[in-house]
């Protein structure tokens, strides 16, 4: 297989599910950050949030990776895009761009 068909074909995967970690961290972060307020044990909810996000995050990213870098960066690439997109899409309303 020729460079330029391994970065098309070979990114692609680990692209996605860098979107989907994303999702799921930044997601739960968000999840987490709304309900400190009302939780009872505020602390708790933070640490095991944040070990539970760590965990599947690191574990997904070291899964996807199969021991080539180039995998792990466009993983992180498609976790930070998706970082991005909530971001944007999860703005309150009546705040400026």
């Amino acid at each position: 297989m020729a460079m330029s068909e391994f970065a098309l074909t070979g990114m692609i995967l680990p692209f996605v599910v860098g979107l989907a970690v994303g999702a799921f961290f930044f997601g739960g972060l968000y999840w987490t950050v709304r309900r400190l307020a009302t939780a009872r044990y505020p602390a708790a909810l933070s640490l095991a949030s944040m070990l539970l996000r760590l965990g599947v995050s690191l574990a997904a990213m070291y899964l996807v990776m199969a021991g080539d870098w180039r995998r792990l960066t466009a993983a992180v690439v498609g976790m930070i895009f998706m970082r991005l997109v909530l971001v944007r899409l999860l703005r309150p309303a009546g705040r400026g761009a």
